[in-house]
């Protein structure tokens, strides 16, 4: 028990000092020094795991090994945003199982060893980890071949990024493992009853018609309730779980909309004129609106059916006329014919890739293969494009425009059944081509977009006015309302907890949320700029970890207590009913029928969803009685059910299976929700990411 107890056992104030006087200095140090050191460590702290300080420069280490592993996994050079969160998160669940789950795993001796490991990756009981990421791409099912060929490599590559990707794998198989065995070890603890399997069956195969009579809350107005200070301070006292809560800040933030003036539209529509007139006269269209366009240009080439009724009506064959200026939105639109060219809808073709010096070694396979050799034998042995030989080479079935230009033209320019070279920015390619549909006439239209902008003047002058309100605002929260409500702005509201690195709604906000994270209540943010507007925002609210205070649950707490006052109210006109229609008769009510309800259902019709009411019904409610009053979530009800209709329809040993499911789902669940609150985390990398 006590080592169970192990997975479950659980910054600082940022100051900044600056020292003015040099004597001053001098004299004291020793102190600053030292005091300097706690307070950069305090400062340096990214959140706590299970009682342990996990400082920026430990996140940021493990942060940049996952981002290079993500970097190898997708082969980018770079991560967009989105992936870049990833690797934050790896990092930061990686540190949650060093602090917090390999104490308690290492204590129990839930460990996974070397003859493990290796079963793990050749053996009968592979790890998920290792039959995902090596399936073949085309099939989905696990591939030896491809770890044999990942292995074989792992001291030939001199760059070490195999061997980054092999400890990342080795890791994960063994942290994956553990948890298993442990949500084993819990799972063993479940058993399902026969006095379950029984009741559940029960009510599977009860359907319920009854006859019901309810009060609305919103009957009884809330001025009539009385709710007392102590009567508030004592629901909080006996329900402080109800109020736990997580790390969050709440905003209010205005926008200056950042949008084209009249001016900027006028000027617009001069210079896109100039544009227009100077694509028309240029010799090389694809050129001109590659450099003056404000959208990436389409080098695609369509047949006449594929392309607007207007565009192909204008431009299709027409290399002398030009279509436009068209303003859709904010945006100028101008287009021209870049080139007609006959071509295939798709072709087919399977390849060796060679390394550019290996032009002997390409024309020796091709010799090979006219003479009847395997190809993919040869691409096997031969070539280094790893996903194209899972599959003996094979391309399979592209358009030219998703290949690069020198391979297509290259495919195009020769017959189905030919092989040949083609010498590529990738290496050589001994090439087959193996489809390759009839060529039609299509056209490159080629579109210049020029966007209607702010212009500085108009930048400066939102600016301007975004100025004023923060000088009136005058970094409080009452002046920011007062200052918003002069100026006409709307409002609006975000609360953001501290996992989050967006806001609903916005794109780009990084740098307000750390500003949220990094002010006290009331303050007033600075202008910033967030996807080309300027927002203002004030602090409203903070939330720490743990229970909510009181001043924050008060809202709350009184309106459940009204709920219940009127609930007790409702209750007593009920009271003592003989039959459903004597109760309608005295609370002015109509008695009403539901039928074909059954113990699974979510809502019912009419009603809502009324969790209570369900279970009263269904859960053993006898025939033909009048039931107690239920305090449901609309109002209260009575009810006296008329019909249960029985079927065989669910069996013991079915229901069994199914609770046995849902029961180790739940405990999946259930073990890493607890696991997670048990080891105590403070999350504040939002602080620096």
């Amino acid at each position: 028990m006590a080592s169970l107890n192990t997975l479950r056992t659980r910054g600082g104030v940022i100051v900044s000092i600056v020292i003015g006087i040099a004597l001053f200095s001098f004299l004291l140090g020793d102190f600053m020094s030292s005091g300097d050191s706690y307070m950069n460590a305090n400062q340096m702290e990214v959140g706590e795991i299970n009682g342990t300080m996990v400082e920026y420069p430990e996140y940021n280490s493990s942060t940049n090994n996952f981002t290079e592993v993500v970097k190898l996994m997708s082969r980018k050079d770079a991560l967009s945003n989105e992936e870049q969160k990833q690797a934050q998160d790896m990092a930061w669940e990686s540190l949650i199982i060093k602090y917090s789950y390999q104490p308690g795993f290492d204590a129990l001796g839930i460990t996974a060893g070397d003859e493990e490991t290796i079963d793990m990756v050749n053996g009968v009981y592979r790890s998920p980890v290792i039959a995902g990421f090596f399936a073949n791409p085309q099939t989905g099912a696990f591939d030896p071949m491809m770890i044999k060929g990942f292995l074989s490599n792992l001291d030939l590559d001199a760059s070490g990024r195999t061997s980054l990707i092999w400890s990342y794998l080795k890791q994960e198989m063994n942290n994956q493992r553990q948890m298993s065995k442990y949500l084993n070890l819990i799972s063993k603890g479940s058993y399902i009853t026969d006095i379950e399997v029984a009741h559940n069956v029960e009510v599977a195969n009860n359907t319920y018609s009854a006859r019901y009579v309810t009060q609305d809350y919103s009957s009884i107005a809330d001025s009539t309730i009385n709710i007392s200070n102590s009567e508030i301070s004592s629901y909080y006292s006996k329900h402080e779980n109800k109020f736990k809560q997580g790390t969050s800040r709440d905003i209010e933030y205005v926008v200056f909309d950042l949008l084209p003036s009249m001016t900027d539209y006028e000027d617009a529509a001069v210079h896109i004129k100039e544009i227009a007139a100077e694509f028309k006269e240029s010799t090389n269209p694809m050129q001109y609106a590659t450099l003056n366009t404000h959208s990436p240009v389409d080098n695609k080439y369509y047949k006449s059916s594929e392309l607007s009724a207007e565009i192909a009506a204008a431009l299709y064959n027409n290399p002398e006329a030009i279509y436009g200026p068209v303003m859709q939105g904010d945006q100028y639109t101008i287009s021209r014919l870049a080139s007609m060219k006959s071509l295939p809808d798709s072709l087919g073709a399977k390849h060796i890739l060679l390394a550019n010096t290996d032009q002997k070694v390409a024309d020796s396979i091709i010799t090979v293969l006219k003479n009847g050799g395997d190809f993919t034998a040869l691409s096997n042995e031969f070539s280094t494009d790893e996903t194209a030989k899972q599959d003996g080479g094979n391309l399979g079935v592209f358009t030219p425009e998703q290949m690069i230009p020198t391979f297509s033209d290259a495919c195009i320019a020769e017959e189905v059944g030919n092989i040949f070279s083609i010498t590529t920015d990738f290496g050589i390619h001994v090439v087959e081509l193996t489809k390759k549909t009839p060529s039609i006439d299509k056209a490159q239209i080629v579109t210049v977009t020029y966007d209607v902008e702010p212009s500085a003047e108009t930048q400066q002058l939102v600016y301007g006015e975004a100025s004023n309100f923060i000088a009136a605002a005058a970094n409080s929260y009452d002046s920011f309302k007062t200052a918003a409500t002069e100026s006409a702005l709307s409002k609006r509201v975000a609360r953001i907890r501290n996992t989050e690195r967006q806001i609903a709604g916005l794109d780009q906000t990084r740098e307000l949320i750390r500003w949220t994270y990094s002010v006290e209540k009331g303050s007033v943010s600075p202008i910033m700029e967030i996807d080309g507007d300027y927002i203002v925002a004030a602090l409203t609210e903070v939330a720490e970890e743990g229970i909510m205070p009181l001043n924050q649950a008060t809202t709350t707490i009184r309106a459940t207590l009204t709920k219940d006052k009127k609930a007790e109210l409702i209750r007593a006109k009920m009271a003592n009913a003989t039959s459903i229609d004597a109760v309608a008769t005295s609370i002015g009510a109509e008695v009403k029928e539901l039928k074909d309800l059954k113990f699974s259902s979510f809502f019912i019709d009419n009603i809502g969803v009324e969790p209570k009411l369900i279970g009263a019904i269904c859960g053993g409610a006898a025939e033909n009685k009048v039931s107690k009053a239920v305090d449901g979530m609309s109002g209260v009800f009575l009810f006296d059910v008329n019909n249960i209709t029985v079927t065989k329809d669910v069996t013991m040993q079915s229901e069994r299976v199914l609770l046995e499911a849902n029961s180790q789902n739940y405990i999946t669940d259930r073990v890493g929700m607890a696991l997670a609150e048990a080891s105590a985390l403070t999350d504040m990398r939002i602080k620096f990411f």
